[in-house]
């Protein structure tokens, strides 16, 4: 069943998007300033309706609480403290309010988000990555999903680098083309394979929305 609902919420949202693009109610400016233009939370919108046309009951910003916290150290993040809880972006149920799945949207700030939180921690960014925090909220979650869609914006000419990861060869290729779906749509690639559950991603570009 969950393969169902995983297959038809990922069709239901690109159509839902490609509508919105042909309005051009969201438009090639907001994908490239996407803190400006909210382009976020039209992303949330989009799956909201894509989950509510699939008879869902599909809810923003809930928090799925660990059974195990994550703990900073095993990341080697510099830092002290745990973290107890997971805000999924969207997460979707059916009628008896059992949880079904949910999708993460991710902007261009963070497209470095596939990479490993201890490949960042080595030239001091310490960030947990959102690729630790979902594997361990599907590992870990008192409530926990059984599918999961990822939603990522990787434009081929961006207008700037939005974050330096401090990994040089990352940063060169960026510095040099600023192509960050040829730079990081390997390393979302190589997340969604880590994924223990069902899943699919979808890449959002330009010219493109296409389904991985």
């Amino acid at each position: 069943m969950a393969d169902t609902y995983l297959d038809n919420i990922v069709n239901r949202f690109i159509e839902v998007v490609k509508d919105l693009r042909i309005k051009q109610i969201i438009c090639d400016r907001d994908l490239k300033y996407h803190r400006e233009r909210d382009v976020h939370s039209w992303l949330q919108y989009a799956m909201i309706e894509a989950g509510r046309k699939c008879g869902l009951l599909t809810v923003p910003e809930i928090k799925l609480r660990f059974e195990i916290p994550i703990d900073f150290k095993d990341f080697k993040l510099g830092r002290k403290g745990k973290r107890h809880f997971l805000r999924a972006d969207v997460a979707f149920y059916d009628d008896s309010r059992e949880l079904l799945g949910v999708s993460e949207i991710f902007t261009m700030d963070e497209a470095h988000g596939a990479l490993p939180s201890t490949k960042l921690a080595e030239v001091e960014h310490n960030w947990l990555t959102p690729k630790d925090s979902l594997i361990h909220m599907i590992r870990h979650a008192k409530e926990k999903p059984r599918f999961i869609i990822l939603v990522v914006i990787l434009l081929k000419e961006s207008p700037r680098i939005w974050w330096p990861t401090g990994i040089d060869k990352i940063d060169s290729k960026l510095r040099r083309s600023r192509n960050y779906y040829e730079v990081f749509l390997p390393n979302w690639k190589e997340f969604l394979g880590e994924i223990e559950i069902q899943n699919s991603m979808v890449i959002l570009s330009e010219d493109d929305i296409e389904r991985v």
